[in-house]
């Protein structure tokens, strides 16, 4: 289990270093590797779960690590929306000074949350490796490959009956989250199951299909700020912002059609016998 093992330690460390460097004022850089490092630890915590027969429970072993998360996702968000908001202006000619103020201010008040919530947590309490290695040495290593294999037929499983009931927006974003979880897990999952392949995808091409949707997904929450933005103040925007809505709609819409004509419904050699 060493792979296991080595990927922890790897990835434990980001977060502790990008948690003990965020109440300096969760910079960017920061809150991206820190979320990012939560959700590879939580796709490496649900393996080693059905690796070990549910001895190991993620769910209760995360219950800090969620809270973070999802506190640290907010932020994130109206980061990427200020970096957007940039790239609009340049894209359009038109500048969107008092929506980045907004933005601005409410970034500011999220830190101020986070730093009143987990300013006096030690990272050990959100993720204990004693834990960790204690689930770890459960798994019984003679049947690795076998349940290494069946992670990824449910996972393939997941995605085939979810795709084929339609392609709503809740399961495009489903979609992304179990490809993230793939894609983080590639090198161990082809090392303890002894396929060369995963999903009938490479690395890159599963990675690939993933940050479409996760750009898709920006578009979406653009939307979804604008309007706060606009009851948020009782605003009725000028000609500029009905040019941006158009916009990102359009931009929004156009990259749908184009992810769901790639959403995964099955591949011929999914994985080797």
């Amino acid at each position: 289990m060493e792979i296991i093992e080595n990927y922890y330690r790897e990835h434990k460390q980001v977060f502790d270093e990008c948690f003990a460097r965020a109440p300096e004022g969760y910079k960017v850089e920061d809150v991206h590797n820190m979320r990012t490092s939560i959700k590879r630890l939580r796709a490496l915590l649900q393996l080693v779960e059905f690796l070990s027969d549910n001895k190991f429970s993620t769910k209760k072993y995360l219950k800090r690590g969620r809270i973070l998360f999802k506190a640290v996702g907010v932020l994130r968000e109206l980061q990427v929306e200020e970096m957007l908001v940039y790239k609009y202006e340049e894209m359009l000619g038109l500048e969107f000074t008092e929506y980045s103020e907004y933005l601005f201010e409410k970034e500011h008040r999220e830190i101020e949350k986070l730093k009143k919530g987990f300013g006096n947590i030690n990272g050990d309490k959100i993720f204990n490796d004693k834990k960790f290695v204690k689930a770890l040495k459960s798994i019984d290593k003679e049947t690795v490959q076998e349940k290494t294999q069946a992670f990824v037929k449910r996972k393939s499983n997941t995605l085939l009956k979810m795709n084929r009931k339609g392609k709503i927006t809740k399961r495009v974003h489903e979609n992304r989250t179990i490809l993230k979880q793939i894609y983080y897990l590639y090198n161990i999952l082809i090392n303890l199951s002894d396929w060369h392949i995963l999903l009938g995808m490479t690395r890159d091409e599963i990675r690939q299909k993933e940050q479409q949707i996760g750009d898709w997904h920006d578009k979406v929450n653009s939307l979804y700020y604008l309007d706060l933005f606009f009851m948020k103040h009782n605003y009725k925007p000028p000609e500029n912002y009905f040019k941006l809505k158009r916009f990102i709609f359009k931009d929004r819409d156009e990259m749908k059609k184009e992810i769901v004509k790639h959403l995964f419904v099955g591949q011929t050699e999914l994985w080797e016998d």
